[in-house]
């Protein structure tokens, strides 16, 4: 006598159960970064391939470059790097949701911002435009100065057009450096649309010495430039280049004692 055999399959596995707070450390901001922080809460792994999400401060999705999939097993956490989109001023709504592909399945989840990432953000591009309709200013060399110090020169380039007139205020330290009257440079400058573009030079000097946190440095050379701009204040991240950090950089070291100068 024959015996019918069924076939059955096994359960489908519930998809991980995830958590995802927007994070942005001081070494993102310069490159117009954040981190998606992702908990696996779930008693399974999941594997990453795409993550994304969007705000209305952005003109397009701030996507996830991954370089390849990504696990995360129970109880872990993992940041993912985001570059952001051309930041816009607007105001942020509620935080949105992300967008993450995990095991081959795509799937939104709340994102979190606890931080208000997205209005310090959006805040941030508002500052910049502000003080941009009026004077862009970068940090175009750095160069050894007398008795250990080193100038740090910011190049002011002036709008072309319109009426603004902004006050540029002081220039604020790092962890690694800091300035010959303290942890704040007084600037004292007056910039009007249709000036001259000009040079600004302030001595820096070193906050600490010790090799491993010049050669570690990740935030070292990321000054905040506080200006007045129509009766407000802003503060911007001053721009400066790779060699000019690479410069900065250098001629630590060699103040410092910890290479040859010549």
């Amino acid at each position: 006598m024959g015996v019918a055999l069924s076939a059955c399959s096994a359960p489908a596995q519930p998809a991980p159960s995830l958590e995802v707070v927007l994070v942005q450390q001081r070494g993102d901001i310069a490159v117009g970064r954040v981190q998606l922080r992702v908990t696996n809460t779930s008693d399974s792994p999941a594997t990453f391939t795409a993550a994304s999400f969007s705000s209305p401060v952005f003109d397009g999705p701030a996507q996830w470059d991954a370089p390849r999939p990504t696990t995360l097993n129970p109880g872990r956490t993992v940041d993912l790097p985001v570059i952001l989109p051309t930041i816009r001023c607007e105001a942020a709504d509620d935080a949105p949701e992300a967008t993450l592909t995990v095991d081959g399945e795509q799937t939104t989840v709340p994102l979190e911002d606890t931080l208000d990432v997205l209005g310090h953000a959006s805040a941030t591009a508002c500052d910049r435009d502000a003080l941009a309709s009026v004077v862009r200013v970068t940090a175009s060399a750095a160069t050894a100065g007398a008795d250990g110090s080193i100038i740090l020169s910011l190049a002011l380039d002036p709008a072309q057009s319109g009426d603004g007139t902004a006050q540029l205020v002081a220039l604020r330290g790092t962890v690694l450096l800091r300035f010959a009257a303290g942890d704040e440079a007084p600037l004292n400058t007056t910039v009007s649309a249709g000036d001259a573009p000009s040079i600004l030079d302030v001595a820096v000097v070193p906050q600490r010495c010790d090799a491993h946190a010049i050669a570690e440095d990740k935030v070292g050379t990321l000054f905040d430039l506080v200006a007045r701009v129509d009766g407000r204040e802003v503060v911007v991240p001053l721009e400066r280049s790779k060699d000019v950090a690479a410069a900065l950089l250098v001629l630590t070291a060699q103040v410092c004692g910890l290479t040859p100068t010549g």
